[in-house]
């Protein structure tokens, strides 16, 4: 396994868990293989448990790695991309599930997005994207975590206002009249991180729904990204599948 470059601009924390993906998809680790502990990727790599920990967080995420408590962290069997293809009337309501959210933004800025993000983009390496994040509570109860990446290209500004008051999808089709003619979803089950616990005010390991749905613009175009945890005590998921 390669080791951190200092002299790349990329976060410590990327490059770790790019390094990583690498080492799976070279067979140096198999499903069910424990990683090396915290402290020996500190002496190997260089760098604090900090950044092990926020690029382990981004492994589970992208579903690499399963932390076990009390035992340590496991590369996960590979989930393959399966299941009914569904042709979706796109509304409003669909986009936003139809819910009358209190948002709270907890972060907006202009960041380098991940490799596989910058890629889902179209964007070279380097250039940068809106990263937003939300709390959205129902009744001062935090019930989702959303983590948005979205084109600065395509949506110039995102004033903050605007971000407490609207879903992404009405935000990029009403303010910047970006049509939303696509999305993609995938659902799994997840557990919460330290940093997830508490802004959600949860317990460390509760789990939740990860989902992460993609915003097509016209010519098959990215205009964003959206990573939502939801807490909910119960979900439900409803989908209408229409012939094409």
């Amino acid at each position: 396994m390669r080791t951190i470059d200092r002299e790349s601009p990329r976060k410590l924390y990327l490059q770790l868990v790019e390094i990583i993906e690498e080492a799976i998809k070279r067979g140096e680790f198999s499903e069910g293989d424990q990683l090396p502990t915290e402290d020996i990727l500190c002496t190997q790599q260089s760098v604090s448990k900090a950044v092990i920990r926020t690029a382990m967080q981004e492994l589970s995420r992208k579903g690499y790695v399963k932390k076990i408590p009390g035992k340590g962290t496991f590369i996960r069997k590979t989930v393959e991309k399966k299941g009914v293809w569904l042709s979706t009337t796109l509304t409003e309501k669909f986009l936003d599930f139809g819910i009358d959210w209190e948002t709270e933004v907890v972060q907006k800025m202009l960041s380098v997005p991940p490799t596989d993000l910058a890629e889902l983009f179209s964007i070279e390496s380097g250039h940068q994207v809106f990263k937003v994040m939300r709390i959205r509570s129902i009744d001062d109860i935090p019930l989702v975590l959303e983590t948005a990446y979205v084109s600065h290209d395509l949506c110039p500004g995102l004033p903050v206002e605007d971000l407490r008051s609207c879903s992404l999808p009405d935000l990029i089709v009403g303010k910047y009249g970006i049509p939303i003619i696509r999305c993609a979803d995938s659902l799994e089950i997840t557990t919460l991180e330290s940093r997830e616990t508490a802004l959600l005010k949860k317990k460390e390991g509760c789990n939740a729904l990860l989902a992460d749905r993609i915003l097509y613009t016209t010519n098959n175009r990215v205009v964003a990204f959206i990573r939502a945890i939801s807490v909910s005590d119960k979900h439900r998921i409803t989908f209408e599948a229409v012939r094409a």
